[in-house]
């Protein structure tokens, strides 16, 4: 049976319409109170703060994909992100100080009781909640109970964890699978469940899930093993809903292919996939993938990691380079926003047990902003921090908002020999560089 999203979708826009005019009318003084509560506080408390957002999927939040600072969601005043390990925190875009997200008096901030505890795979704000996935077993009862993997809500301080939907047809069963990270755009619900692609209205019963994608390859039994293990990555821009899987070809690799869901008629079309190398050229990961990728207004963005920066149009397919980058930088991660690309000037490395924690990258003193059209605006350098942190090994970018970028400074450091083995001690911190002046700021509380 189809869900009737549409219908959906207007009783929604609806509810959010009310909010936001409830959101706009709460005094500003409130809301200031709220946000210095959360910020000096160094724990997370205080009054709810307003969340004025209208539900459409945060693009710009799809920031770098080189390290593991992933899950990141944006309000009016602040930001809230997971770090490397599980929590979460809130950080103040206007005095750049942090705060984990939990307010519990006396939590030592160091297991599962903690209201920071988040272990999530996504992050949004929505209806005044902070919203994240969960899949960890759940104590009841005096025993452990594996619920699978459930979309949870909490207040803006981190309080009030409630279950918003279920994401596991069978909790706790067909573990053997790819986990997609789930997105949410205007009051829809996108996730993955044994490799088909759904769409579920927030806070809808899972059983009524709408089947958007995957019949294709659950048909032929040769797939069955790649099915199953499908990795999708999800976007939404306006009425279309995107999804790109690395999709298996008739040769036995693999290419990252794009689809498009129109969210009104319900069709899927394939729109775009990964230029080969004798169309575009070399670079990191020739043929197979995109170094970074963005869609806006009915067109891909692309950067080719020691290629270029490229554009697609995915309604007449064509395809032009807009800057050629092989030079300043010869390789590096990147960030797209609605206007900029920046580049760090970082290069893969081989990863090694000194880089455990998931970096694969090295370098990095200079970001490059690009302009969406491809012309080269501005060099910002961050060398200065190389002399003041001694033990600094390299930087890489993190995320971006309004005129900062966010990254990530690696000052970690390894022991000597003891007992046949060299220690390693993880030592990372938070900057953030300001486009327009080059002012470089660090983010307190995190580490």
């Amino acid at each position: 049976m189809k869900l009737e999203l549409v219908g959906a979708r207007q009783a929604i826009r609806r509810r959010e319409d009310d909010r936001g005019m409830k959101a706009v009318k709460k005094p500003l003084a409130a809301l200031l109170a709220a946000v210095l509560t959360l910020v000096l506080a160094g724990c997370g408390g205080g009054a709810e703060t307003p969340l004025l957002l209208d539900g459409d999927f945060q693009k710009n939040m799809h920031q770098s994909t080189t390290n593991n600072l992933k899950y990141i969601c944006e309000t009016g005043e602040g930001i809230y992100f997971q770090d490397f390990d599980v929590f979460a925190y809130y950080l103040d875009k206007e005095t750049k100080r942090v705060a984990i997200l939990c307010g519990k008096p006396d939590c030592k901030h160091n297991n599962e009781t903690c209201n920071a505890w988040f272990y999530t795979k996504c992050l949004w704000a929505y209806d005044g909640k902070i919203d994240f996935s969960n899949s960890d077993y759940i104590e009841s009862n005096g025993k452990w109970v594996d619920y699978g993997n459930r979309l949870y809500s909490v207040n803006p301080d981190g309080t009030n964890r409630t279950v918003v939907q279920n994401l596991d047809f069978v909790p706790g069963g067909n573990t053997e699978r790819e986990r997609t990270d789930p997105i949410m755009h205007r009051g829809i619900t996108y996730f993955t469940y044994s490799g088909i692609l759904y769409a579920l209205p927030l806070g809808g019963d899972i059983k009524d899930a709408e089947r958007i994608w995957g019949e294709e390859l659950e048909e032929d039994p040769s797939h069955s093993l790649i099915f199953n293990q499908l990795h999708y990555t999800l976007w939404a821009d306006g009425e279309t809903m995107y999804f790109m899987v690395n999709k298996p070809q008739s040769d036995g690799t693999n290419k990252d292919t794009l689809f498009a869901y129109d969210t009104n008629t319900r069709e899927v079309s394939q729109v775009w996939e990964t230029p080969n190398a004798d169309e575009a050229g070399e670079w990191e990961t020739a043929g197979v993938a995109v170094s970074q990728w963005y869609i806006t207004d009915g067109y891909i963005y692309f950067y080719l990691s020691g290629n270029g920066f490229w554009r697609s149009d995915l309604e007449s397919g064509a395809t032009e380079k807009l800057a050629d980058i092989t030079e300043t930088p010869a390789a590096g991660s990147a960030i797209f926003t609605d206007d900029y690309l920046f580049i760090m000037n970082d290069t893969p490395v081989n990863l090694d047990a000194f880089a455990s924690y998931g970096t694969r990258r090295a370098g990095g003193d200079t970001i490059y902003v690009y302009s969406m059209e491809g012309k080269l605006i501005k060099e910002l350098s961050l060398k200065a921090l190389y002399g003041k942190l001694e033990t600094i090994t390299h930087c890489e970018l993190a995320f971006s908002t309004g005129s900062d970028i966010y990254f990530i400074v690696d000052a970690s450091t390894q022991g000597s020999l003891v007992n046949g083995e060299v220690p390693h001690y993880r030592n990372l911190f938070l900057y953030c560089v300001n486009t327009d002046t080059g002012e470089i700021t660090q983010i307190y509380n995190w580490q």
